[in-house]
């Protein structure tokens, strides 16, 4: 079994837990994790017995988002262009044939709202707080962030939540339509376990056929031009 530093993986049946576990810095998305991430999200794509995936924390932070310490000095701007590793852990996540299921408490931010976004599907505990603050640190929103926000928020609401780097509860990015659900925390289980079951019966193959065309009619054009935003973020690190 892989050994993970900054994930956890649990299988059970039918269903493949992905658990961000790098509590002593929120969750902050490293190359490391991010390549955890990927890897983990490759592997399970070839189990066929896993139908739903779920990505959540294993403590009360999703995740503050991406790792800006690692832009260092000691790299080049085309050593990170051809990195990219969080580009790699979005497509992922949405390469991923099985239903995923994105479990947020705590800060979901920047980086971490955009791997919630690549996700099927997104429940909240409600006094979570979701946003995008790139806009404040002077930064571009990358990793396909942007045709994801619009695909779960619409184009008005997605400039909103981008533009004014706002952090937003749970309960008003289920009315601004991010997300699917929100619990209480006492409910956290019931609410997942809910989720599960109602995918669980469905049958596996037509719900993966769905999901592809799906994915593919929302996206097809946007990830043809994916790395684009990348550049852009590179170069306004490099002002």
């Amino acid at each position: 079994m892989e050994i993970y530093k900054n994930i956890s993986i649990t299988k059970k049946t039918q269903v493949c837990h992905i658990s961000l576990d790098n509590p002593k810095k929120l969750n902050a998305l490293s190359s490391v994790t991010l390549k955890e991430i990927s890897k983990a999200c490759e592997e399970i794509a070839l189990n066929k017995k896993i139908k739903i995936v779920v990505i959540s924390s294993t403590s009360k932070n999703f995740s503050a988002g991406a790792d800006i310490t690692e832009i260092k000095k000691n790299k080049t701007l085309e050593d990170y262009w051809h990195e990219n590793y969080g580009r790699k852990c979005i497509n992922s996540i949405l390469n991923l044939p099985q239903l995923s299921i994105c479990m947020i408490e705590g800060y979901c931010l920047g980086g971490g709202a955009v791997i919630a976004s690549a996700c099927d599907f997104r429940i909240a505990e409600k006094n979570s707080l979701i946003g995008y603050p790139e806009i404040e640190l002077g930064m571009n929103l990358s990793w396909f962030g942007l045709p994801l926000a619009i695909n779960c928020l619409g184009l008005s609401e997605a400039k909103h939540v981008i533009l004014s780097g706002e952090k937003f509860n749970a309960l008003e990015m289920q009315n601004k339509g991010f997300l699917n659900e929100t619990f209480d925390l006492e409910d956290k289980n019931k609410c997942l376990k809910k989720w599960i079951s109602k995918f669980k019966k469905m049958p596996g193959l037509q719900l993966k056929m769905i999901k592809k065309s799906a994915n593919e009619l929302a996206f097809a054009q946007a990830k043809s031009i994916m790395h684009m935003e990348f550049d852009q973020f590179l170069l306004s690190r490099n002002n």
